[in-house]
């Protein structure tokens, strides 16, 4: 029964410049521009170009800069999670499926000790969130679909280890360490969703500059993503499981 509550714990735990050139005031007048276009009446793009100049304290003016972004991908998360939840009801052989797939992927994760499996999930949570990143500037397409993949996926191993264990179980499963991943991973989607609206802009012909914002982009996330991503999987490899024992 215990190697149970383990198996189900696991299946829920694991679904920035200093004023330049003539030329180059030009360049960021218009990227300036571009940036008020997409936030009209917003001082955002305004904060995040002064947060430039010292990227260490940037993390609330950059997040500032793309929240809407960040909406955007926290609905398309939670949206799918919800119509997860709903459909393993009606679906109950797709579901069991889903599940079957989920955990052959990370049942062997279970045998390990918690240091590599602190490591396994902190490494997974790494690569995924780069790649998010990364493959916005595929327009932006590639992440919205990762993450809806993700959040139904979620969503359905949620209801099916809810019959069996009760919602608390699943709270207990996913807040400790959810608080802190899942930001971190809609704040790289969120990334990869802005780097595809700036190519789809220079694709018609607006201003842009994908190259600096690709950077500052890879910047952020080593700088505060990353970390906290190791956060988050030492609580998930240590404080979660320890949580779900005392239930």
């Amino acid at each position: 029964m215990e190697r149970e509550d383990d198996h189900n714990s696991e299946e829920i735990r694991a679904g920035v410049q200093m004023a330049g050139t003539p030329e180059e005031n030009m360049e960021n007048r218009g990227y300036a521009a571009e940036e008020n276009d997409f936030f009209p009446g917003s001082s955002s793009a305004d904060t995040w170009r002064n947060i430039r100049k010292d990227p260490k304290k940037g993390f609330t003016g950059y997040v500032r800069f793309i929240w809407p972004y960040i909406l955007i991908i926290s609905f398309v998360f939670f949206g799918s999670l919800v119509a997860g939840y709903i459909s393993a009801e009606y679906f109950p052989s797709m579901a069991d499926s889903l599940r079957e797939s989920f955990s052959s992927r990370f049942e062997p994760i279970m045998t390990m000790n918690p240091l590599l499996i602190m490591l396994v999930i902190f490494l997974n949570n790494s690569f995924v969130s780069l790649l998010f990143l990364v493959l916005g500037l595929a327009l932006g397409v590639l992440p919205v679909l990762f993450i809806a993949f993700n959040g139904y996926l979620v969503g359905v191993i949620a209801y099916l280890v809810a019959q069996e264990k009760g919602m608390l179980f699943i709270l207990l499963a996913l807040l400790p360490h959810g608080i802190v991943e899942l930001p971190m991973v809609f704040l790289a989607a969120a990334i990869g969703l802005r780097l595809g609206y700036q190519v789809f802009s220079a694709l018609i012909g607006r201003p842009t500059q994908i190259k600096r914002e690709f950077k500052e982009g890879l910047i952020f996330y080593f700088r505060w993503i990353l970390p906290l991503l190791l956060v988050a999987a030492i609580i998930e490899a240590f404080i979660t499981p320890f949580i779900l024992s005392f239930i």
